[in-house]
């Protein structure tokens, strides 16, 4: 049976048979709660005592009013909180003496928490009215009652897991209520610390006090004014003075609990106080980091002045270098001062350039002051440049159909000591001058019959490979290496127009060779163990 179905029975027995001991069961497991959320409201463990009995003396009246699906975690907490207001106000008078409250309690608990948790606690029960039933339940069963998880599920009619998330749920909800009210720093980590930290437990001698005194205040077998004159006319003569008494020392006890009470507004004053410089304290940090953050706009604001500062003498002094330049082109000698680093030049001119000079990379891209004396737009420069690496592929492409490896003993391919490959590739004749043709048309369309005459003799770094030479004679080339299994091995490479003709030797390390050759050379030294990628050739 669950805990809300056990509540309900417990009560229906007290209120229909008049069973005391069970109402005592229901005092004892939610007298923690109760006592709990009146100290920490009246903030003294003798009023607490009071509120608390002042709760239960209620609960005895209405406990016929309760139904099986009512939670009654959550009434007591609503109840507790509307018992201790009345307390604050004076319109419940307590009548309890000095000497049982010392009997009954010690002092209030104080734990040391945080100016921030404790900056929290006022609104603490603000916030668990704003939840829902079964949200301030699963809280108050979990923090106040201390019951685990399974428990927890067990009374609210779910698992385990299910009971977890809704508290994890109810925390979350309760850090958003703390932001709401200006802790933007509040975290569900602060909202269950500030319930673990507002718990208390009650001595043992609360409870059957509780219990004895709501009993007195509210019996269920005895209600209405019938049941408490026969009460009255069934007391005892010891009794009858007790209660003179008692009477004869209300103004006494009413004075004592006006004392108190405001010793009570004094330290809620001072809870209050507490509160507010937390408060400050955050609104504080809040105001340096507002001004941190805008000593960082300052700067960013004065390096971008300074950087359009410098934009602006930049441009002012490329201004000033096109006057320049305007100057020296619209004039009639060709001296141009020597500090300048450019000169005038007819187009003529190009057409007469080292064939050295290379026009354009391994790929097709133009060299700088290629791009620079042709002065070309973006599109005609990609234009250019996939024309170029088309021309490079086809001729690569040419050469790889026609090359075979040949083993030619000639000394100047075979140096002392190193183990060589060769690879022979015959005249390419009229299928590279075929390629060369369909460049220059390419050329003269994109750039017209003036600019392309710079590219009319096409010279690439590559070129030194396959050039002229190639495409009119055969040509070998022969790599050779000697110390392949050691870390640092020796290479050596060359090339000529026409077999048996001296060549110059090189270490290759350029990655410029035509593809044809690397695919062909980089397997063959890998199988010798060179790891070196001297052809950036992937494995």
């Amino acid at each position: 049976m669950d805990e809300r179905r056990q509540d309900f029975e417990l009560l229906r027995q007290f209120a229909q048979r008049g069973d005391q001991p069970a109402f005592a069961a229901v005092v004892r497991r939610h007298l923690d709660l109760v006592y709990a959320t009146a100290l920490r409201k009246v903030a003294d463990q003798g009023a607490a005592e009071e509120v608390a009995q002042n709760v239960f003396a209620a609960l005895a009246a209405k406990a016929w009013q309760f139904a099986q699906d009512d939670s009654l975690p959550a009434w007591l907490h609503r109840t507790t909180l509307l018992e201790a207001k009345t307390w604050w106000r004076g319109e419940l008078r307590r009548r309890r003496r000095e000497q049982t409250a010392a009997e009954l309690g010690t002092t209030m608990k104080t734990p040391d928490e945080q100016p921030a948790l404790r900056a929290l606690v006022p609104l603490l029960d603000e916030a668990l009215l704003s939840l829902r039933q079964k949200d301030r339940t699963a809280l108050l069963l979990r923090y106040y009652e201390t019951q685990s998880l399974r428990e927890v599920g067990v009374s609210l009619g779910v698992g385990e897991d299910a009971a977890q998330k809704r508290v994890a749920g109810a925390l979350d909800q309760l850090a958003r209520f703390f932001q709401r009210r200006g802790f933007r720093t509040a975290t569900t980590a602060a909202a269950a610390a500030v319930l673990q930290q507002s718990t208390a437990v009650a001595p043992a001698a609360v409870a059957a006090a509780v219990v004895h005194g709501a009993l007195q205040i509210a019996p269920a077998a005895l209600a209405g004014t019938t049941a408490l004159l026969s009460r009255l006319a069934g007391l005892t003569k010891p009794q009858t003075a007790l209660l003179c008494a008692a009477m004869l020392t209300a103004p006494t006890v009413w004075q004592w609990t006006e004392l108190r009470a405001a010793r009570l507004v004094t330290a809620r004053t001072q809870t209050q106080a507490d509160s507010a410089r937390a408060q400050i304290e955050i609104f504080q940090n809040e105001i340096e980091r507002l001004r941190a953050e805008s000593a960082r706009v300052q700067a960013a604001i004065a390096a971008a002045t300074r950087a359009q500062t410098r934009t602006a003498e930049a441009a002012e002094k490329l201004a000033q270098l096109k006057d320049r330049f305007r100057g020296l082109l619209s004039s009639a000698d060709y001296r141009w001062p020597s500090e300048l680093p450019f000169v005038r030049l007819p187009k003529w001119a190009t057409t007469n350039l080292d064939s050295r000079i290379h026009v354009f990379g391994s790929t097709g891209s133009l060299s700088t002051w290629a791009e620079e004396l042709l002065n070309l737009g973006p599109d005609q420069k990609q234009a250019v440049e996939s024309n170029l690496a088309q021309y490079l592929q086809d001729l690569d492409r040419l050469a790889d159909s026609r090359a075979y490896e040949t083993n030619t003993t000639f000394q100047v391919y075979s140096p002392k000591g190193f183990t060589t490959k060769a690879i022979a590739v015959p005249p390419l004749g009229d299928g590279a001058e075929a390629i060369m043709g369909d460049l220059m048309t390419n050329m003269q369309m994109v750039l017209g019959n003036e600019a392309s005459r710079l590219v009319s003799k096409p010279v690439s770094d590559r070129d030194q490979y396959l050039g002229d030479a190639l495409i009119h004679s055969p040509q070998v080339f022969v790599l050779g290496v000697i110390g392949a299994g050691t870390d640092k091995p020796t290479f050596t490479f060359t090339w000529d127009g026409h077999f048996g003709q001296s060549g110059s030797p090189i270490i290759p390390l350029s990655t410029e060779l035509p593809p044809f050759l690397q695919e062909r050379f980089g397997p063959w030294l890998r199988g010798m163990g060179v790891t070196n990628d001297i052809f950036s050739v992937p494995p």
